[in-house]
């Protein structure tokens, strides 16, 4: 999380925000890193009149970005739930999406989520790439009902102040990126012109370029039903018809 003197910028995981962390730390006024991953129930109150920005993605596309980055990482997460890489695509994301339902699976994952997050996290360095901003309460109140992204989008936005939160679509990042800073009132200098327009993409992942070959028929109708709201909301589509 990314406080600046137009806005405040909560990172979420696979969304473009190793290319925005560079672009705001370098080129937008008083920008000073809180906590990266930060969530926004714990921006101090002094911001708390700052809009927040942050980006979102199709989930089918995310969670195919996931897959390839975490197994690289072996974020622990992903490490627990594909059984240390030893389940496929389909298998993992089926854990991730079913994460909350009440089964034996589900809740032995949960127990296991919560036994290797941190209990607290050192706001005075990020975490190291493998450690997501998530925390043991996160896993221990995790809710039923949500696909894992929605859920981890949910949890980086929810607080207990009142924000005008604006949102990006991470699908078009520069010309969003530029829209949400005009929004925001922050100036846009060349410098700032110059990255959106010319920088190189950063943090890739080593997915396949067709998100859609991913998915087997069953899947597609998963994320669709246990990231609904999210889908709903931004007008999310799968490229195919199944």
């Amino acid at each position: 999380m990314i406080v600046t003197e137009h806005f405040v910028y909560v990172h979420v995981s696979r969304s473009g925000g190793t290319f925005l962390n560079k672009l705001i730390r370098q080129h937008v006024p008083g920008a000073r890193m809180l906590q990266y991953h930060g969530h926004l129930k714990d921006l101090p109150a002094e911001y708390s009149h700052l809009p927040v920005i942050g980006f979102v993605r199709n989930p089918w596309d995310w969670y195919v970005s996931m897959f390839s980055d975490y197994a690289r990482k072996q974020q622990y997460v992903f490490q627990i739930l594909s059984d240390r890489g030893a389940l496929d695509f389909e298998a993992t994301v089926t854990r991730f999406l079913t994460l909350g339902e009440d089964n034996a699976e589900s809740r032995k994952s949960l127990r296991r989520l919560a036994l290797a997050a941190p209990r607290v996290i050192d706001v005075k360095r990020p975490p190291p790439k493998h450690l997501p901003g998530l925390r043991t309460e996160h896993f221990r109140n995790y809710p039923a009902g949500l696909g894992y992204y929605s859920w981890l989008v949910q949890l980086m936005f929810e607080s207990q102040s009142e924000h005008d939160v604006l949102f990006g679509r991470f699908e078009n990042l520069r010309t969003e990126a530029l829209r949400l800073l005009e929004e925001t009132g922050t100036p846009i200098t060349n410098d700032i012109t110059a990255y959106l327009e010319n920088a190189e993409a950063l943090n890739a992942s080593p997915r396949p370029k067709a998100f859609a070959d991913s998915y087997g028929p069953e899947l597609v109708r998963l994320v669709a039903q246990k990231d609904a709201r999210l889908i709903e909301r931004f007008d999310y589509q799968f490229p195919e018809s199944f």
